[in-house]
């Protein structure tokens, strides 16, 4: 798997000649002019924020600031003063993202600071911690995408209908893409030992609810199961994805719709579809730190959209699964996931570098059976009016209140957002 460095984020408190900090009683400030004073306060704030950063550096006056290192990730400025400090506009041209804030409540300096560099878009401020955490979650999250390592499954066999994932820059521009060598993939695929597909097949239906597959079908979804995970770990790859799994129809005589779920359950971020909801799926696993639904659009109807798929894993929401055929047909097996209610977050993507994010509850899930994908999810949407910017069929949901923070991550992967 790719090793993200670890993120650098620089803390800078711009204390002039004249520092005020907020008195004791919360209701007003006071200046700390005393060097010992000033340090307590710096300890006292930066226990109270509790985020990992550089050794504070202090800014009395406009030398201090050429020992600030600027081989950082992003810069955390504290302002306690008035004081306009010139080389923050060079700063600010870096292009690296700076978070301007100072103590809970003390809004004053923070935004006298922000009208100073406001024509700089990497520039932003927060006035609470919590919020001051956030965004760092954000970087932190942008980086780690950015150096995401992707790797398709793709066997070139597609009609025309099947290739419009190639117009999607959100797959072809954004993330390190690497293709899977299917030949050697097929050849592990053969070699999987016979007895350790059987056993995990067993122990896998032993925790499921059991419908029409047998045991040799989930043999199948075993092997496959096994030869994507070596894959996957064999070339170091951070994610994974099956472009048009049909296409591996012939070649494994199964579907790769339950070990794609099963990939997803052991922590191997694997999706599939025509590359519209990598992004999406992505993000939300990023940003949640959770397993995604990820999957295509099924029916919209006043405010309720509901949302399909056939490769749906069980720890999305801790469900068990109950194994089907894919679309009734012999010899395949997908898990039904009964999602529960509750709160979610959706991105929304599809053709050029645009995305959509929405807020919502899922109020029910079904398997429909017959032609439809294995689960199906109705959401009923927070705002409906976002509707009509949805700009895509595929989609991925999380559990969760994430959507400050996904908007937030798509902007700064320079996408737009609606």
């Amino acid at each position: 798997m790719t090793k993200t460095s670890r993120f650098k984020l620089s803390s800078v408190f711009l204390l002039g000649s004249q520092p005020s900090f907020i008195n004791d009683d919360g209701l007003g400030f006071v200046s700390v002019n005393e060097s010992s004073e000033q340090h307590a306060q710096i300890e006292k704030i930066l226990d109270s924020l509790d985020v990992e950063t550089t050794p504070p550096l202090i800014v009395r006056n406009e030398r201090d600031l050429a020992n600030l290192d600027v081989n950082v990730d992003a810069f955390l400025l504290f302002v306690h003063c008035i004081k306009r400090f010139p080389s923050l506009i060079a700063l600010a041209t870096t292009g690296k993202r700076i978070i301007l804030t100072s103590e809970e409540g003390a809004a004053g300096h923070i935004l006298d600071a922000y009208e100073y560099l406001s024509e700089y878009e990497n520039v932003t401020y927060a006035l609470t911690f919590p919020e001051v955490r956030r965004k760092i979650r954000v970087l932190k999250a942008v980086k780690h995408i950015k150096a995401t390592k992707v790797g398709v499954f793709d066997a070139g066999k597609r009609s025309l209908k099947e290739i419009v994932w190639h117009k999607n820059p959100l797959l072809t521009d954004k993330f390190d893409t690497t293709y899977i060598n299917i030949q050697d993939f097929k050849r592990r695929y053969q070699n999987v030992d016979e007895t350790k597909a059987k056993n995990l097949a067993k122990a896998w239906m032993s925790e499921a609810e059991v419908r029409e597959p047998t045991l040799e079908d989930v043999t199948q979804s075993a092997r496959v199961y096994l030869a994507m995970k070596h894959t996957i770990e064999k070339m170091g790859i951070d994610v994974a994805y099956v472009l048009w799994c049909s296409q591996f129809n012939s070649m494994l005589g199964t579907k790769m719709c339950f070990a794609i779920s099963k990939l997803n359950d052991v922590g191997l971020l694997t999706g599939c579809w025509r590359g519209g909801n990598l992004l999406p799926m992505l993000v939300l696993n990023t940003v949640a730190k959770k397993p995604v639904f990820f999957g295509e659009v099924h029916m919209y109807e006043e405010g309720i959209i509901s949302l399909r798929h056939c490769a749906v894993p069980q720890t999305v929401a801790d469900c068990q699964y109950v194994l089907r055929r894919w679309r009734d047909r012999e010899g395949t097996v997908t898990g039904y996931c009964n999602l529960p209610e509750g709160e979610v977050t959706i991105v929304n993507a599809g053709q050029g570098d645009t995305a959509v994010v929405m807020q919502g509850t899922v109020i029910d899930s079904r398997d429909l059976g017959g032609e439809n994908c294995r689960t199906t999810v109705w959401i009923e949407l927070e705002d409906k009016t976002l509707v009509p910017a949805l700009i895509g069929r595929e989609f991925a949901m999380v559990y969760g209140s994430y959507k400050a923070e996904a908007k937030d991550v798509v902007t700064q992967l320079g996408i737009k957002v609606k």
